[in-house]
């Protein structure tokens, strides 16, 4: 209770959520009178973050960064408009197209709200689309950021599983191509209902100009899928050249990237990854904590008592992930639930490659989920859009990905099919 209720009571007063664990840790530890206890939870903490495969992380988020600051994004939104800009939807489908090609470079979708989501939305005004609307299918298509490989939360739930990164980010690749289509679905109507623009169709000439200037971009999920699957390196190795490839898009060949932008660059990454570090180390202190006092046996246990079909304990999941999301950040929710639902996933005998899509997912449903959206916040400030206007145009998509979300839980090939196929 003392864990709980302090964590609760810290999380309601707008503490960071790294310093609720924290403090509801320690307060259970001296509860105990074992100050000995002290030193074996510095040493989870440190435990925590010691992780090679958590090295991804910063390497990934500088490589979002770079991609952004290089003129990639606007190259990749001119293709996608090339491509798809005449279909009824016109700039929306682009919107999304364009999410699902940054989602092979960045992994995070904060960053593709934040990058690519000025470029998109601009356009769309520009071109007479509502701006609740552009800001809807802005945020709502930067969830695809993360579970088309490679993903953060991939490198996250696989440091914290021991399960293999690469399965993980084969996991996603379908699921991510279901939430784009599905999000088209209703750009499509939306579009056809309000009498949306669309671009005129490109010429051979206007499509293979924007497809040579994107190509090299296009190439860097070729070199980090490729290099993983034919073992020439890590997931974490394929962020350090994802890193150095951004690095010489941006420098040399683009020449967007000065030293003056690179500082401001390395600077915004030290603050993103401590931010993320700082989760992770006191993660690994409160799930210490819990399964020393039993907790996770104990919720498999109630679970077991109140149903034994594996398909009720998958929904039970999704609908606890989607209560967390409202309130919390994504990253902290896996660390947070991913030692008291991989048992449960091993109880009942579900994949853990498929657990970690359906997790990832559902995190990224958060991220457009109000109050605490994690992506709602950047698409308002670039389209000075209230929280009311978001919430009004967003929900139709948010009803889509939790749809996509019950296809991919209850249709596990689609998670498992490509690790399998790929990597046996």
């Amino acid at each position: 209770m003392i864990l709980i209720v302090i964590f609760i009571v810290l999380l309601a007063l707008g503490a960071p959520i790294f310093v609720a664990m924290l403090a509801a840790s320690f307060a259970w530890i001296l509860q105990t009178g074992n100050l000995s206890l002290f030193t074996m939870g510095a040493q989870r903490m440190y435990a925590s973050v010691n992780s090679f495969t958590l090295l991804a992380i910063p390497l990934f988020i500088f490589a979002g960064l770079l991609m952004n600051m290089s003129g990639v994004s606007k190259r990749l939104f001119d293709y996608a408009n090339t491509l798809i800009g005449h279909i009824t939807g016109g700039l929306g489908h682009v919107n999304v197209v364009a999410s699902m090609f940054f989602a092979g470079m960045s992994g995070s979708a904060v960053a593709d709200a934040a990058g690519l989501g000025a470029i998109e939305m601009k356009a769309m005004k520009d071109a007479g689309f509502d701006d609740g609307f552009s800001g809807a299918v802005t945020a709502a298509s930067s969830t695809i950021g993360p579970i088309i490989p490679p993903s953060i939360p991939m490198v996250l739930f696989g440091g914290l599983t021991s399960v293999s990164v690469g399965r993980l980010f084969l996991g996603g690749f379908i699921p991510g191509l279901v939430m784009g289509f599905s999000l088209m679905l209703i750009v499509y109507f939306v579009a056809k209902k309000r009498n949306y623009p669309v671009s005129p169709k490109a010429t051979f000439k206007e499509h293979w100009r924007a497809f040579l200037d994107a190509l090299p971009s296009l190439i860097m999920p070729v070199i980090i899928l490729g290099g993983i699957l034919s073992g020439m390196f890590t997931p974490t190795e394929a962020a350090t050249v994802a890193c150095l490839y951004a690095l010489a898009l941006g420098v040399f060949l683009y020449k967007e990237i000065d030293l003056r932008k690179l500082w401001i660059l390395l600077r915004e990454t030290m603050r993103n990854t401590a931010q993320v570090m700082a989760i992770i180390a006191a993660a690994g202190l409160f799930g210490w904590v819990m399964t020393y006092q039993g907790i996770p046996a104990a919720i498999i246990k109630s679970i077991i008592g109140f149903t034994d079909n594996k398909y009720v304990v998958l929904l039970i999941i999704n609908i606890v992930l989607l209560i967390l999301g409202c309130f919390m950040e994504g990253n902290a929710i896996l660390i947070l639930t991913v030692p008291i639902m991989v048992p449960i996933a091993k109880e009942f005998g579900i994949d853990l490659v498929h657990l970690g899509v359906i997790m990832c997912l559902n995190t990224m449903i958060g991220t457009v989920t109000p109050p605490v959206g994690m992506c709602l916040y950047p698409v308002m400030t670039l389209g000075n859009l209230t929280m009311g206007q978001m919430v009004k145009e967003i929900i139709p998509f948010l009803i889509i990905l939790i749809v996509a979300l019950l296809l991919v839980t209850y249709i596990s090939p689609l998670a498992t099919f490509l690790p399998t196929l790929l990597m046996g």
